[in-house]
């Protein structure tokens, strides 16, 4: 059998996983899926992480045996964490495909702010949780929240009963007044619960969870491998552990409920913004460490936001370097939301945080503060009459190099990782001076400055013009 005409496994603990295959049909709607249920051992949550692992490599093993995947959605936040790697070590050809509580896009959009983790107890006692929240420590109040009895109430197909309601708002009585700014559901059974969530907590308290996320990613990697079908009606065959027949109807009746809404807009944006606002916004949003305000202070009684990026070329402008700066946090933010790049190039995780692209991204012209003097040239007309324009001079009284100068002056403020420190040196990758093998090593050791050096690249070519 053609490989793309294999069917995707996706695997929960019970029913729960719907929410994930939810999204999965409608990002993939021509593929075949296979619907896993392990019911007759549910919920997960109590368990080892022993017991947990082996159950699913068990179930995985056979499903392997029987369909021949050629992929699998791990659908289940609490197996993710037990079992992923185990799972990819069996079998590193395919894509396996975890999920994990969506706690980073809730940081990004409620920064500083309390944000609510509803999970399973093995989920919120897992290494990779712990590992998360600690990279989330300094962006916002993470409140792990345990509700077991949840898994247990969708699995008998209440989503809606009073007595879910009655559960629900005793554990949320803390939270149900607005002092959470974010609800993320970090378990694949609770978006199921949706409705009753939002009689519950305050109207502006956004509900978060990561199908849609694992849907995009699912289609990446098929296609990355080859291994999307060209064509299809689509089809999904539900199992279960369970002979209990009921399951089946309901995995089928929670398919066809609706997913949460699409997230509305809260990104920092530049039409109700002038630059200088922007950038001091996205710097005390996403730039936390010591030091950090003491280095914004410095800016501010610099000529950063007032200064060129160039004195006859790209953003040659007053203004321009502040600006220019921000188009290159723009460009750089987007490369790395690419989800190959996250995927194929593995740029994800700690050395590649929203805190590390907004220093390397707001901070690596630094070296051109003070360096640039107004003057004027003269050039002719289009008539060919000479004119007297506006024009700068570059003077730099500490001439230390480009990425080295911009490196010193940040670290006399804060530090800087070492991923951050050769992409704020090496942005300008082979345009440079320096020698192509030093280049070449340096961007092949820090991806952070290869990113960094197109990013930069975009922003000068293509988003800004030369006066």
């Amino acid at each position: 059998m053609d490989k793309r005409e294999r069917p995707i496994v996706v695997f929960d603990s019970g029913v729960g996983g719907v929410s994930v295959l939810r999204a999965l049909v409608r990002e993939l709607p021509d593929e075949e899926f296979v619907y896993f249920g392990d019911s007759a051992n549910a919920p997960y949550g109590p368990r080892s992480t022993e017991e947990i692992r082996a159950l699913t490599l068990e179930n995985l093993t056979r499903l392997k045996n029987d369909y021949d995947f050629k992929a699998a959605v791990i659908a289940c936040n609490t197996a993710t964490s037990a079992a992923i790697g185990a799972l990819r070590a069996a079998w590193p050809e395919l894509p396996i495909l975890g999920i994990e509580p969506a706690l980073k896009p809730a940081a990004d959009r409620h920064p500083g702010e309390t944000v609510v983790v509803m999970a399973t107890e093995t989920t919120l006692r897992e290494e990779k949780f712990a590992a998360l929240t600690l990279r989330m420590a300094d962006r916002c109040q993470v409140v792990s929240l345990p509700c077991p009895e949840l898994v247990t109430f969708v699995e008998r197909g209440e989503i809606n009963s009073p007595d879910l309601e009655d559960y629900l708002r005793r554990v949320l009585e803390p939270y149900a007044d607005g002092r959470a700014a974010a609800v993320v559901l970090g378990c694949t059974h609770f978006p199921f619960a949706a409705d009753v969530l939002r009689r519950i907590l305050a109207p502006a308290t956004e509900l978060l969870d990561g199908s849609e996320g694992t849907a995009r990613n699912a289609r990446s990697q098929l296609a990355e491998r080859s291994l999307l079908r060209e064509s299809g009606s689509g089809r999904v065959t539900f199992l279960n552990s369970s002979p209990d027949p009921a399951l089946i109807d309901l995995c089928q009746r929670l398919l066809q409920t609706e997913p949460l809404p699409p997230l509305p807009e809260r990104l920092i944006r530049r039409t109700h913004m002038d630059p200088k606002e922007r950038f001091i916004a996205i710097f005390r949003q996403y730039i936390q460490r010591q030091g950090a305000e003491d280095l914004l202070g410095f800016l501010l009684q610099s000529d950063f936001f007032e200064a060129p990026a160039s004195a006859r070329y790209h953003s040659a402008t007053p203004g321009g370097l502040c600006q220019h700066s921000l188009n290159v946090y723009d460009c750089l933010r987007a490369y790395m939301a690419r989800p190959r790049v996250q995927q194929l190039y593995g740029l994800t995780g700690e050395d590649y945080t929203e805190q590390s692209i907004a220093i390397v991204a707001l901070l690596h012209d630094l070296c051109k503060i003070g360096c640039y003097k107004p003057g004027f040239r003269n050039v002719k007309d289009e008539r060919g009459a000479w004119q007297k324009v506006s024009t700068y001079s570059f003077e730099d009284a500490f001439p230390f190099g480009h990425g080295e100068k911009s490196v010193w002056m940040i670290m006399k403020y804060m530090k800087l990782t070492d991923h951050e420190a050769f992409a704020i040196r090496y942005h300008m990758g082979f345009s440079g001076e320096e020698d192509s093998r030093t280049v070449g090593q340096a961007l092949a050791k820090f991806p952070l400055a290869f990113a960094l050096n197109v990013a930069d690249s975009e922003a000068t070519y293509f988003l800004e013009t030369t006066p």
